[in-house]
């Protein structure tokens, strides 16, 4: 996984584990791709403040992270998602499907939808 997106993924998860300035600094760097000297401006802090600031969030949500497992929990149960959708979109190709009840074509589209949900969030 690209660096950005898995510190994003960690901050989305961990964020409230950091300090304001931890966050805010990790938010307008990888969120807002602001570079350290506008953060510095932006925050009236030096740019090896904002640095040090990012290299602290970082540690910190790699280390709970490595103790939690949460991201990567997460990432597990979206490819376990995706695989069950696949799955289902299969069953709705397959020549007989005209066999199953509507009942269970409801059902199939209620799980559909549940994966979809589940994805957005």
């Amino acid at each position: 996984m690209e660096r950005n997106v898995e510190i994003g993924l960690l901050f989305s998860i961990y964020k409230n584990m950091l300090t304001q300035r931890q966050a805010e600094s990790v938010d307008l760097y990888y969120n807002e791709d602001l570079s350290l000297a506008e953060i510095s401006e932006h925050m009236g802090i030096t740019r090896q403040g904002v640095r040090d600031n990012i290299k602290r969030a970082e540690h910190t949500m790699y280390d709970v992270e490595e103790k939690l497992g949460l991201a990567k929990r997460f990432l597990t149960i979206k490819e376990e998602l995706n695989r069950i959708d696949d799955i289902i979109r299969d069953i709705e190709q397959s020549p007989n499907i005209m066999y199953l009840s509507d009942d269970i074509k409801r059902k199939i589209n209620q799980i559909l939808t549940i994966i979809a949900d589940i994805n957005e969030e």
